[in-house]
């Protein structure tokens, strides 16, 4: 009873795969739809390979059996092609024919299916680099960043030779198969089906390895997307890696990953080295049997010498499309897990979205409010915000305050519609952000990031990121607000030197004020900063915080800040503490109540030394 139920077993998982391939290669159909003439030009083109290749062996046939051996020709033949010369020439040029014809098909349909393959990685990879812009950051705050790249690039080639090659690989298989198999036949039914025996356990194969195969290439996949992550982070982080000496330390990691890819890698070729060798016995026995039986036949006058070339010719290309068909079968199955993690990473749904009803937002005045916002990363670590509450007149500044992990952060995130909060509401203008769109709400929103990013181009296209197409003047306006005008200029092209990638050509302190420059120039009613005067020496900051003013000028201004003096000059400081507003008022207000606000202030005070700003003392 257990070999019946080893093979139901098997039978069920082969048939679950079969399932599970058509799911995953649905998914992909989008992308094959443009093309469905190239892939049509591409099937009948493999119908006129198949046709060639079947007729390739019969030129050797005709030459044993009417050149070499005694069979007579033809009658319809002429008399003057009847010759030996004559035929042998005819026979010549068959050949020539046959395999020529084979060839230039072959050819052309591998340059169609390579164009149509090509096309299609365009399109996809188009359609995931769009797809990761458009999840938000709570997907990839979950999801290692070299894990994503891989699925863009790496499992994106893999998906290409399962929708291409392996697919064209098996329809190819089996004209040849269905066509072979007909001639088989026709020339010996016995023989054809002492061939036959040897499908049963080329198909007992595919099944015992195919699974094996799949999971350890699952293992490979993951372990790959690993080994970009840990590279990434390390070469993202290179300045704290040489600060802090670890540089050994990220080579162990590196290498951790590197040989559990490698393990796997190593077994599945091991799984694939047995099958080969499965394939090899099976098909082996087949052609003795049928070379054992066919001689005989020949021997006993019931089958020509010619007749036996070709079947025994057939034979070995009937084994070659099974054996591509087996090891397609493995191909398929390793290729269906890129193919999983790509369609994973399509189905993906960004959890801030527009809503149905969301309509591109007005001019906004910006009046910001929080009605009892309640908001947290994981619902595991808890809520940062519990229950924070203010509202923020249009055009007025705004200090954000308190500890860190306090939450303020999370404030400017939220006004920006980065995340949505899991209770209460967030108001712009007295109504809910969500009813907006978020293009046209982010349209109308700055923000500078306390780490700015910069990518490699000018520093003129840097300053410009956030509002395409503006004319020179005015980047160069926007620098000179930004402090930023005096060292572009010193650069060895100024606005038009080309900056390295996330600006690591500049320093913490320039970088900041390139990020500013960005800023002031995108001109929205709402701007954040989030501690603006990080990175910059006292010089630097002073510029800063004369030219904020200006930028600030009719805008409602967030400045999230550690340096406590910045908040002299806002309107209002809010004191964040354990996600709810503590405390609201001015400096002088704030201080004169002598809670949080008044503690902290003084604590700075106590670490700064007179007339100086932000230097500890020494």
């Amino acid at each position: 009873m257990r070999y019946p139920n080893r093979v139901r077993k098997r039978w069920i998982a082969l048939r679950s795969g079969l399932g599970h391939a058509g799911e995953v290669l649905s998914g992909f159909a989008p992308f094959f739809a443009p093309r469905r003439r190239g892939l049509a030009l591409a099937l009948a083109v493999l119908l006129a390979e198949t046709a060639s290749s079947l007729a390739q062996p019969w030129p050797l046939a005709l030459a044993i059996d009417y050149v070499i051996g005694d069979k007579e020709p033809p009658a319809a033949l002429p008399g003057s092609l009847a010759g030996e010369d004559a035929m042998l020439a005819g026979v010549a040029l068959l050949v020539v024919l046959v395999f020529t014809a084979t060839r230039a098909a072959s050819a052309f349909r591998r340059y169609l299916l390579q164009r149509l393959g090509q096309e299609t990685v365009f399109d996809l990879r188009e359609a995931l680099y769009a797809k990761v812009h458009e999840l938000g950051l709570d997907y990839h705050g979950r999801r290692r960043t070299g894990d994503t790249i891989t699925r863009v690039t790496s499992d994106v080639r893999e998906v290409r030779t399962l929708l291409v090659d392996s697919v064209v690989e098996v329809a190819s298989s089996l004209m040849v198969l269905a066509g072979m198999l007909a001639v088989m036949l026709w020339l010996d039914a016995g023989l054809t089906l002492l061939a036959l025996l040897t499908v049963p356990f080329l198909f007992a194969a595919v099944v015992r390895y195919r699974s094996a195969l799949i999971e350890r290439m699952r293992v490979v996949r993951a372990r790959e997307g690993a080994i970009a992550s840990v590279a990434q982070e390390a070469i993202t982080g290179i300045r704290a890696v040489k600060i802090f000496g670890r540089e050994e330390e990220e080579r162990g990691r590196f290498r951790e990953e590197s040989e559990a890819s490698l393990r796997a890698s190593v077994d599945a070729a091991l799984i694939e080295a047995r099958f080969g060798t499965v394939l090899g016995l099976a098909g082996g026995a087949g052609t003795a049997l049928v070379v054992y039986f066919g001689v005989r036949q020949v021997l006993a006058g019931e089958m020509s010498v010619g007749d036996l070339t070709v079947f025994v010719s057939y034979l070995g290309l009937f084994l070659s499309p099974l054996w591509a068909l087996s090891r397609q079968a493995n191909q398929i199955g390793k290729s269906l897990v890129s193919g999983e993690r790509i369609a994973e990473l399509l189905r993906a749904e960004p959890a801030v979205r527009d809503a149905p009803d969301a309509r591109p937002a007005p001019r906004l005045a910006g009046r910001v409010a929080f009605e009892e916002v309640r908001f947290s990363y994981d619902e595991r670590a808890g809520e940062v915000l519990r229950g924070m509450s203010f509202e923020v007149e249009p055009g007025s500044r705004v200090a954000l305050v308190g500890a860190s992990g306090a939450g303020k952060s999370t404030v400017a995130s939220l006004i920006a519609r980065l995340y949505d909060p899991q209770g209460g509401r967030v108001l712009v203008d007295g109504r809910d952000i969500r009813r907006f769109t978020l293009a046209s709400l982010r349209a109308q929103i700055s923000f500078v990031p306390q780490e700015p990013m910069l990518f490699r181009g000018t520093v003129a296209e840097n300053i410009a990121y956030g509002r395409p197409g503006v004319r020179r003047e005015e980047v160069e306006r926007a620098a000179r607000l930004a402090g930023a005008d005096g060292f572009i200029r010193r650069l060895p092209r100024g606005y038009d030197t080309v900056i390295g990638e996330r600006g690591e050509s500049l320093s913490g302190g320039q970088r900041q004020r390139v990020s500013i420059a960005r800023a002031m120039l995108r001109e929205s009613p709402i701007l954040i900063l989030d501690e603006p005067q990080a990175g910059l020496d006292a010089g630097s900051a002073a510029a800063v915080r004369e030219s904020w003013r200006a930028l600030s000028e009719g805008r409602t201004t967030f400045v999230i800040s550690h340096e406590l003096r910045l908040a002299r000059d806002v309107d209002r400081i809010l004191v964040i503490e354990d996600g709810r507003v503590a405390e609201s008022g001015t400096h002088e207000e704030l201080l004169a109540l002598g809670g949080s606000y008044a503690r902290l202030y003084a604590l700075q005070e106590r670490g700064t030394s007179p007339g100086t700003t932000g230097r500890r003392k020494r």
